[in-house]
């Protein structure tokens, strides 16, 4: 059975390894677990990087990860996602946020159009009945 404590530490060791090797980078911990691994770090450089810095990246990462596997046993996967990687996410989130407002919206129209909310009168937000 692993322990907790041990795992976690070991993810905030990479993690700081990896803020160690480029403080200008975003790392997060993804809180996702497929199959062995233990834990998924997501590492977001700055827009500015070009696609040979996030390799050296992936690579240097790479190579502690092989070692920090063999030292405590624990799988921890680390991604690094280029600026086109993360612009395309980016514009992804938007769409799906774009369709939840939508969604939202008419939600919310149909309960004042049922009398469940009125519209206030001093501005355009709706309250409850």
């Amino acid at each position: 059975m692993e322990c907790k404590a041990q795992l976690r530490s070991v993810i905030y060791q990479m993690m700081d390894y990896i803020s160690d090797l480029a403080p200008e980078v975003r790392v997060e911990d993804e809180n996702v677990r497929y199959e062995s691994e233990r834990a998924n770090l997501a590492v977001y450089p700055p827009l500015s990087w070009t696609e040979d810095q996030c390799d050296e990246l992936q690579t240097r990462i790479g190579e502690r990860i092989t070692d920090l596997t063999i030292e405590t046993g624990y799988l921890i996967l680390v991604g690094v996602y280029s600026p086109v990687e993360q612009v395309v996410e980016t514009q992804r989130e938007l769409a799906v946020t774009q369709k939840k407002i939508k969604s939202l919206e008419a939600r919310l129209s149909e309960a004042e159009s049922i009398g469940l909310l009125r519209p206030m009168q001093t501005s355009s937000e709706l309250v409850l009945v």
